[in-house]
């Protein structure tokens, strides 16, 4: 399977099917609030303690919020969302690009 979100879509319209848009959307809320608490573990024990369990809850959570991102992509047009994912990758890289001219400069400069 290359891109798992992708490749699900007839898993994820059978999941907003039989739970409903709202509450997938709700559900997807929920998962990305516990992603969020798990990065922000990971950052704050990185340097103390064994970080297994972190990391193992870190790829549950990821798992769970990009199960739900194919739903939502799903939802509110494939198409759309995957131009838009173009739109911000190109975006992005030419920031990074930029970014590395800075840097580039002030280590020269």
């Amino acid at each position: 399977m290359d891109n798992p979100i992708k490749d699900n879509g007839e898993v994820y319209a059978k999941l907003i099917e039989a739970f409903g848009e709202d509450r997938q959307l709700i559900v997807c809320i929920e998962e990305m609030s516990e992603l969020t608490k798990e990065l922000c573990k990971y950052l704050r024990y990185k340097d103390e303690k064994n970080l297994d369990k972190i990391k193992e809850n870190i790829l549950e959570e990821t798992a769970d919020v990009l199960i739900l991102a194919g739903q939502i992509r799903n939802m509110f047009g494939k198409e759309k969302v995957d131009k838009m994912i173009e739109k911000k990758i190109k975006r992005t890289l030419e920031r990074c690009e930029e970014q590395i001219k800075n840097r580039q400069g002030a280590k020269n400069g």
